[in-house]
């Protein structure tokens, strides 16, 4: 019998590397500029291309500050931790263990099992057949290569955020310097109607808009002092802080986006985002669950044995008990067949799992990539028309100092144009916050590498 159990065990193919198929992806991304230069920055420090000293170092802390990666890293230790056992059930274990019969007569005295005191030396194997071992270590190091892929994931989602928020606090402190000076021009300029209603020059109802305006404008700015506060807390939280960085009180530049295109076509560029890579490593494992739940519809061999010594003994102290056993499936063997069933459906649920995955990457990613064209053109657009309102401005000024125009000209002209670089500062922000979407999905960071024999599953797309 134990000779019949090694051959099927030599029959049965434990190679379960069943093919992920991912959906067919554009060869480029569809709105890409004919002459967009591609990026040679590294795939770990697109953020780089900011060229913004503060951004790179918040970033560089949230690595070590962060309580999300720090709890996606703790499940990688737990998971490896577990992964170095994973072949513990199959390797022969041994035991030591005492016992004592109450009494015992003279016809049994020498009975192995039944000696008054007996100290016993145990030991059983569970021989693995059909790749058991295999499939077994398999599932535990693809565990841990999830979990490495939970750590990226973070990684990419901290890092997106902090880079968020940062541009977010950048427009907000220049908008609150626009506003200040807006505040300062409308006070000038409701100063000045002031006067010409009293000479009888103009009336309270004309002058009714200009007040109006700046009690807009004063509002504006004690919400841009919330949003300030509020979002500099939100990067201390980020950085697993309950302070806010001093170095953000004071206001800096607007990081701009100065990075080219990703070069590379979609699918490879998606194929290292961790939410996709884990997707991989979550068939290959739930082809390795099918493997063990096939191997359940076979025999079970096992090897096991006990040394015991103890009086009385007519002969020997020593008596040696021990043999194979064969386990055979024989009355729940449809359970089992269920089982295998149950393991086949969540292996193509986990495929679908997949190709889902790769799907909403692609949309997002291309979501965020006619995001920032839109938003680069529009900043060009914005930026053409300052230049020009700039010039009519400083016409305008002189012809005001030339007395040849109303002072309330010039006063127009300068709320116009505080006007218009608020909208250009929304504008650069909406083209820093796709660029940072736009590298999240398609770049991230890179991954941690969880084993060394862990290996990704085979694609059809990866062989092109």
């Amino acid at each position: 019998m134990a000779g019949l159990v090694l051959t099927l065990s030599a029959c049965q193919s434990s190679d379960l590397a069943l093919e992920v198929t991912p959906p067919p992806l554009p060869q480029v991304y569809d709105g890409v500029p004919h002459k967009a230069s591609p990026s040679r920055l590294s795939t770990s420090s697109w953020w780089d291309g900011f060229h913004d000293k503060t951004l790179s170092s918040l970033i560089s802390r949230a690595e070590n500050m962060n309580l999300t990666i720090a709890l996606a890293g703790q499940n990688l230790t737990a998971a490896r931790a577990l992964a170095h056992s994973a072949m513990a059930a199959y390797h022969p274990d041994a035991s030591l263990s005492g016992l004592a019969n109450a009494s015992t007569g003279s016809r049994i005295k020498d009975d192995f099992t039944r000696r008054p005191v007996q100290l016993n030396v145990e030991a059983s194997w569970e021989i693995p057949l059909f790749g058991q071992d295999r499939q077994t270590q398999a599932t535990a190091d693809l565990a841990v290569a999830m979990a490495a892929q939970d750590v990226a994931a973070a990684r990419v989602a901290v890092t997106a955020e902090i880079a968020g928020d940062y541009v977010h606090l950048r427009a907000l402190q220049k908008r609150r310097f626009d506003t200040a000076e807006l505040i300062s021009l409308l006070e000038r300029s409701s100063k000045l109607a002031g006067v010409k209603e009293q000479a009888g020059l103009a009336t309270s109802i004309e002058n009714e808009s200009q007040r109006a305006g700046l009690d807009t404008a004063k509002s504006t700015l004690l919400a841009l002092d919330n949003d300030i506060a509020s979002t500099r807390q939100q990067i201390a939280t980020l950085l697993g802080s309950a302070n806010p960085d001093p170095a953000l009180l004071t206001a800096e530049p607007q990081p701009v986006a100065t990075v080219g295109m990703a070069e590379g076509r979609p699918a490879d560029l998606l194929r290292s985002r961790p939410d996709v890579l884990r997707a991989e490593f979550a068939v290959a494992q739930a082809g390795a669950q099918v493997g063990l739940a096939k191997s359940d519809l076979y025999p079970k061999l096992r090897l096991s044995g006990t040394i015991g010594i103890g009086p009385p003994a007519s002969s020997s102290l020593l008596g040696v008990l021990g043999g194979p056993s064969l386990q055979l499936p024989i009355f729940d063997y449809g359970r089992r067949k269920d089982v295998v069933a149950a393991r086949e459906a969540e292996f193509r649920q986990t495929v679908l799992a997949y190709r889902q995955v790769v799907l909403l990457a692609y949309e997002e990613s291309s979501q965020a990539l006619r995001e920032l064209n839109a938003a680069r053109a529009n900043t060009a657009l914005l930026q053409s028309r300052l230049q020009r309102v700039s010039k009519l401005k400083a016409s305008t000024d002189i012809l005001v100092r030339e007395g040849l125009a109303d002072t309330s000209k010039s006063f127009e002209g300068a709320i116009n144009l505080l006007e218009l670089r608020s909208s250009l500062t929304q504008s650069i922000e909406n083209e820093a916050r796709a660029a940072i979407a736009f590298y999240k999905a398609t770049r991230g960071v890179q991954p941690l590498a969880p084993t060394e024999d862990v290996k990704r599953p085979s694609t059809a797309e990866g062989r092109k």
